[in-house]
C-alpha cells in the first residue's frame, strides 16, 4: 500500500479535508497527553526539571564566584531556607490544660480561675453590661470589682452584691484602698 498519497483540496472535497485536519490535531494532542500523562511521560518531565534545576544551580554557582555579595545574598538565602525547613520539620509542643483549681476561702490568685468565680464573674457582666459603673466607658478592658476588697473580706468574694463593673483605668485607680460603691 502506498502511504505516500497526501490528500490536498482538489482530490477530496473541502469538508473531508477539514476532518482530516482535525483527526491529524486530534492524534497530536493524543499523542503530547500521552508524553505527558504516562509514567514514562512525568520521569521524561521529571529529568527535565531535574536538568533545568542542574543548569541553574551551576550559573549561580559562576555568579557567586564572580561577586563576594552575590556569594552572601546566596548564602544567606541558603541559610534562612535551611532554618525554615528545619523549624516546619520540628513537632509543636502540645498545650498544657491544667485543671481548674477546687475553690477555698483565701486561697490568692487562684480564685479568680475557680469556676465559681468565672461563673459568678459572667453572670454581673450580663446583669450591668459592658460598661464602667465609675466613669461610664464602654471600650478596653472590663474588670468585675470587689466592692469591699477580697484582702479585707474574703468571706465576700463570692458574694454577688459585693461586685461591680469598672473599666481597667478605675479598678487599678481603686485598688484595695476604697470600699466605694459605684452601682
Amino acid at each position: 500500500m502506498d502511504c505516500s498519497f497526501v490528500p490536498n483540496k482538489e482530490s477530496i472535497g473541502r469538508g473531508t479535508a477539514l476532518a482530516l485536519q482535525g483527526a491529524r490535531l486530534y492524534l497530536y494532542q493524543w499523542a503530547f497527553f500521552m508524553a505527558i500523562y504516562t509514567k514514562q511521560g512525568m520521569a521524561a518531565v521529571k529529568l527535565s526539571r531535574k536538568k533545568k534545576a542542574a543548569k541553574a544551580k551551576k550559573t549561580l554557582e559562576k555568579l557567586a564566584m564572580s561577586s563576594s555579595v552575590i556569594r552572601d545574598l546566596i548564602n544567606q538565602k541558603a541559610s534562612q531556607i535551611g532554618y525554615a525547613i528545619a523549624k516546619k520539620s520540628q513537632p509543636k509542643p502540645k498545650p498544657k490544660f491544667e485543671p481548674t483549681p477546687v475553690y477555698q476561702v483565701g486561697m490568692g490568685k487562684l480564685f479568680y480561675k475557680t469556676r465559681e468565680w468565672r461563673e459568678l464573674r459572667y453572670k454581673v457582666l450580663v446583669r450591668f453590661g459592658k460598661k464602667c459603673q465609675c466613669c461610664g466607658e464602654t471600650g478596653g478592658y472590663i474588670h468585675v470589682d470587689h466592692i469591699k476588697p477580697r484582702s479585707l473580706f474574703p468571706d465576700l468574694e463570692l458574694d454577688e452584691n459585693n461586685l461591680q463593673v469598672l473599666c481597667e483605668a478605675c479598678n487599678i485607680g481603686k485598688s484595695n484602698l476604697d470600699s466605694t460603691d459605684w452601682r
